[in-house]
Formats: structure tokens, C-alpha cells, sequence
């Protein structure tokens, strides 16, 4: 005699499989998208580093000219040409560090002049820092171009917002840029060429 067996509603394992495979699928599409999500915020937080620590170096009259182009779409980029001109150009009260000795002329001095050989000891010095407004680092040889410009014995300088590189030797905004360290987004860095010799 046939015995007839009832075919089954469900059948267990295959449907199982039917929902395990999405459930899989989700899980690797998600994985995939949290790899990419995390391999594109490491690529774009390596590129803001690289910014911050490779500054966008200008020699002195190209910057003076943008911030002269910029008068025409910014109020603010007068006043700031006006400034930087007068830090630049016109007498102020200044403090010179050279050759291991400070001297101050004036009050409130807003122009800070040292030698490359000196900035390791501003930090050690007694120096009336909180007018000054422009720092300018004086390079007088090649061999201090293979040396760092470390930004942060400039952290007490509380109004300090331009860091001029004044060189008498040839120089160029890829060397330049290559010195610095601990950049800070709120110095403005330019250089000049003292012999006149501005070849890049």
C-alpha cells in the first residue's frame, strides 16, 4: 500500500536561506559602506593637516597686491593693507634681538626683529610681547635654510598676525614652507629677498 506523506508548507531550511542571504548581504553592504565612510574621513583629515602644516607662503609685494586686488570685494582688506604697510615701511617702536642682545626702541613696540639664531631663545627672554603685531626673522645664511621656523615660541605674542621672512640668501615659498612648524592659521606668513634678487 502507497502511503502518501503530505508535502510540506514550509520547507525550513530553504527558507531559511532566503532570509539569512539578505540579512547577509545588508551586513556586507553595510561593512563596505562604514570602510569607505571611514577611509574618506582619514583622507580628508590628512589633507586639512597637510594645509595647516604646509602654510601658503607669499613674497611680500604679491601679498601686498592680493590684499590690493581684495579691496575691491572685501572692507577688510583695506585696513589690513594700510597696516601692513605702515609695520612695514614706517617707523615704529621696535624691539631688535640680535646677537644675543635685546634692545627696545620706544613704546609699546609693534615690529620684533630677530635673527634666525635667537629664536630658540625667545621663550628665555624678557621681551614686552603683547603689542607686538609683526615678527620679522632675519636669514643670513644657507645653512639655516636647512633649519625649522618653530611658530610656537610665537604662542605668547598675543596680537601677532604676520610672520616676515626676510632672507640674504635666495629663497623661494617652497623652502620657506618647508621650515615651518606648529603653524598657526592666525600668522600670515611672507618673505622677501633683501639682495633684490627675487627669482624664484
Amino acid at each position: 500500500m502507497k502511503t502518501n506523506v503530505p508535502k510540506q508548507f514550509i520547507n525550513y531550511p530553504s527558507t531559511f536561506m532566503l532570509f539569512e542571504k539578505p540579512a547577509v548581504l545588508f551586513m556586507k553592504r553595510l561593512l563596505l559602506l562604514l570602510i569607505i565612510l571611514f577611509f574618506n574621513v582619514t583622507i580628508s583629515g590628512q589633507t586639512r593637516k597637510i594645509d595647516i602644516e604646509a602654510p601658503k607662503i607669499m613674497e611680500v609685494k604679491t601679498y601686498i597686491s592680493t590684499l590690493k586686488n581684495n579691496n575691491l570685494t572685501s572692507r577688510k582688506s583695506k585696513p589690513e593693507k594700510t597696516n601692513l604697510e605702515k609695520l612695514l615701511y614706517d617707523v615704529q617702536p621696535s624691539i631688535y634681538f640680535n646677537n644675543g642682545v635685546i634692545k627696545t626702541y620706544g613704546e609699546n613696540p609693534k615690529n620684533f626683529f630677530v635673527e634666525f639664531q635667537n629664536l630658540n631663545k625667545i621663550s628665555n627672554s624678557n621681551l614686552l610681547k603683547n603689542n607686538i603685531e609683526i615678527v620679522t626673522i632675519k636669514i643670513n645664511s644657507n645653512s639655516e635654510l636647512n633649519s625649522a621656523i618653530d611658530l610656537s615660541v610665537f604662542s605668547s605674542f598675543k596680537k601677532l598676525k604676520y610672520v616676515y621672512i626676510s632672507s640674504n640668501v635666495a629663497v623661494n615659498e617652497s623652502t620657506i614652507s618647508k621650515m615651518i612648524r606648529n603653524y598657526n592659521e592666525k600668522y600670515t606668513v611672507f618673505y622677501t629677498i633683501e639682495n633684490g634678487d627675487n627669482s624664484q
